[in-house]
């Protein structure tokens, strides 16, 4: 009998709660929607504020649904506000700074090469299926999009520097990366990010990454991005592929492909190593 009790309890219970559990899953995949493709952590403030709306709505419905009294829905819509905003800055609070200065070397693997094992004094430069060796401290520039250089890298005692420069479609420089440090020439919502140590993010307002740089290992570096030079097609490197070509249609590019087959070059400080036609 008792079982027979517990299970009309359990049904009940269910029936009760089926419909808020339905709508919490689906705020739950809006929300997540929302944030697809975008950098959550560190959290921004949209993300919270957009979390603490979401949240305030969901309780508030289910309030009304139960024939609560008015101040009932609004009082608790101010208070999800509220201890989410607390919650938010005092969580930011309790950050500790974000890294800055030189790329510390971290404890990855090295990515497989064209042959030639890394020496130690040697740097590889991964890039799409793209592999540079450099010989020495540097500085070295792994990538070269049509004409324009797309990045420098320099070792030093403290670590790897960065140094870069983004074009606009008028040819113009966009921004500028000196020694780990972001610089815009040009208004621009894109912001840098230092997840940790060894790492080094741009992004644009799309929370999309314009240069990432890993420093994977003393021996081995990890680089992505997307790179223009003047009015051609941007070059797009992933982890495992290089995307050339395409068309820009209202500021997206469209029907880019990736570029065949890989290339391997083993560089000295100061020389070129792969040229990518962005054509």
């Amino acid at each position: 009998m008792k079982c027979l009790e517990y299970a009309g309890k359990a049904k009940e219970f269910l029936g009760r709660w089926r419909g808020t559990a339905l709508r919490a899953v689906l705020c739950a995949f809006v929300f997540w929607a929302f944030l697809w493709g975008r950098v959550v952590f560190p959290l921004q403030p949209a993300v919270v504020l957009a979390f603490a709306t979401m949240l305030g709505l969901l309780v508030a419905f289910e309030l009304l649904l139960r024939d609560a009294p008015q101040p009932w829905m609004l009082g608790s819509i101010l208070a999800i506000d509220l201890v989410v905003g607390a919650s938010y800055l005092l969580w930011r609070q309790l950050q500790p700074p974000a890294p800055s200065g030189a790329l510390v070397a971290a404890d990855d693997p090295t990515p497989a090469g064209c042959g030639d094992t890394p020496g130690p004094g040697d740097l590889l430069m991964a890039f799409g299926t793209d592999r540079v060796l450099g010989k020495g401290p540097g500085p070295f520039t792994p990538i070269l999009v049509d004409d324009c250089v797309a990045l420098k890298l320099l070792r030093r005692d403290d670590g790897l520097m960065i140094q870069s420069f983004g074009y606009a479609y008028t040819e113009d420089i966009a921004f500028h990366v000196m020694d780990n440090v972001f610089e815009p020439d040009i208004a621009l919502k894109m912001r840098m990010l230092r997840p940790d140590r060894s790492t080094f993010v741009l992004l644009d307002r799309f929370d999309k990454e314009v240069l990432y740089v890993r420093y994977l290992n003393p021996q081995a570096v990890r680089i992505r991005g997307r790179f223009l030079c003047g009015d051609a097609p941007q070059a797009v490197i992933r982890d495992d592929a290089i995307l050339v070509g395409g068309v820009r249609l209202n500021g997206v590019f469209v029907g880019q492909h990736a570029a065949r087959g890989h290339a391997c070059a083993s560089i000295k400080a100061g020389g070129y190593g792969v040229a990518i036609g962005s054509r």
